[in-house]
């Protein structure tokens, strides 16, 4: 990707927008699979390099809980991530299935499957709205799940878009379940040519 600078206004705004979009219809999908109301709103949106991803949590060696996948359609390519620090992971399942979780580590299958389908269904509801923005249909991979270092996991998901990516759109995430609040970060790491794309499709310079 050329050099890229300080994202305008008007790009975090639409981006936020789509967000804000992507979380609306995230809470009909949660509410349903969690027979519960569980709120989502985006807090805040930014486009970083991916190399200060770390900052945004205690370095590389963070342990983390991560479901990813990858959206891709003709000539748009991404990867979608949903990061949960650890303490925050435990209480996300916690949120989702009212069982108490000491460590992510020792979760049982459905906890982790629970894990899963909520990042299926925030990752899939952002390339949804993208997918309605740039009107192009994006299809997506299957999610997967990883619980290590968050260095160990980005590395070996994003080698083969290295060359291709510079930047990643991140918006924080913010979860409520009643008085429980559960925060993660919601990535998108496109091509250089999706990202144009985006920005073409909403007009914004």
């Amino acid at each position: 990707m050329s050099p890229m600078k300080r994202p305008s206004y008007l790009r975090i705004d639409a981006l936020k927008e789509l967000g804000n979009i992507g979380s609306a219809h995230a809470i009909t999908g949660l509410s349903e699979l969690l027979k519960k109301r569980i709120d989502v709103s985006i807090t805040n949106v930014d486009i970083i390099p991916l190399q200060i991803i770390y900052t945004l949590f205690k370095g590389p060696e963070s342990m983390v809980s991560v479901i990813y996948l990858e959206g891709y359609s003709d000539d748009f390519r991404g990867m979608m991530f949903l990061i949960f620090p650890n303490p925050e992971a435990s209480k996300m399942v916690e949120m989702a299935s009212g069982k108490k979780v000491t460590d992510v580590n020792s979760m049982d299958e459905y906890s982790l499957s629970t894990l899963k389908e909520i990042g299926n269904i925030m990752c899939g509801c952002y390339l949804n709205t993208l997918a309605s923005f740039i009107g192009q249909k994006i299809m997506h991979s299957i999610p997967q799940l990883s619980n290590d270092m968050l260095g160990a996991v980005m590395d070996s998901i994003l080698i083969d878009l290295s060359m291709e990516s510079d930047y990643a759109i991140v918006l924080e995430t913010a979860f409520t379940l009643t008085q429980s609040k559960c925060k993660g970060f919601l990535f998108f790491i496109p091509t250089s040519e999706s990202i144009n794309t985006i920005f073409d499709a909403l007009g914004v310079e």
